[in-house]
């Protein structure tokens, strides 16, 4: 191997090692839940650096005192967290029909990973997650669900805020919060998280399929 071989090999040594130590300072402290229930610490990875940004559809795990790191979908998992962030693998289905949306979640939907905001007894606050295509900038929606409802109510619709008349279908069994609603005294999904849970945690009981 000649000099300029020799010297081409160092660059590319240096060049992965560097490419692999900065892949490395993108993990940060987390854990897993896995499906016995388990808690798992370690370093998670759920999406690449900006300014090219991409969730993960699998996250990457490296296990606290140990090297290598492994992939976990949400079918493989519970749930995870990282960066001060929840998240829940949960059945989700997606319906359109004249660009109108409706979200499903029953055990033969496909599981994804759905950012969780809160929950609290029979109601959980929810963020789905995704990225812009011209941008690559991360964004995300509201759904609220109902333990014992088959579909979750997105509550917002972008800058035109709640989208109170889903959003009084959805709670129909709580006449206060439909008064609330409709005189908007409540304007973001976290006061209709917290009304909710306030006032009419009594109503769950009498909610159905």
């Amino acid at each position: 191997m000649n000099r300029l071989s020799r010297t081409l090999c160092s660059l590319l040594l240096v060049l992965a090692s560097l490419s692999l130590s900065a892949q490395k300072t993108h993990f940060e402290p987390g854990y897993i839940i896995t499906k016995a229930g388990d808690t798992l610490y370690g370093q998670v990875k759920d999406r690449s650096p900006e300014p090219f940004v991409e969730i993960y559809q699998r996250i990457r795990f490296i296990p606290e005192g140990r090297k290598g790191r492994k992939k976990y979908g949400p079918d493989d998992i519970l749930g995870y967290g990282v960066g001060g962030r929840h998240y829940a693998a949960a059945p989700l289905r997606e319906e359109s029909a004249f660009f109108k949306f409706r979200y499903y979640s029953t055990p033969e939907d496909p599981p994804v990973f759905l950012r969780v905001v809160a929950r609290e007894g029979p109601l959980t606050y929810y963020l789905m997650e995704f990225v812009h295509d011209d941008n690559n900038y991360v964004d995300d929606f509201p759904l609220l669900h109902l333990q014992g409802r088959a579909e979750l109510v997105r509550a917002t619709q972008g800058i035109f805020g709640l989208k109170r008349e889903r959003l009084k279908a959805y709670f129909k069994d709580c006449p206060q919060l439909l008064s609330a609603l409709e005189g908007k005294d409540l304007t973001n999904p976290q006061e209709v998280y917290d009304f909710y849970l306030e006032r009419c945690r009594g109503v769950a009981s009498k909610l159905g399929n």
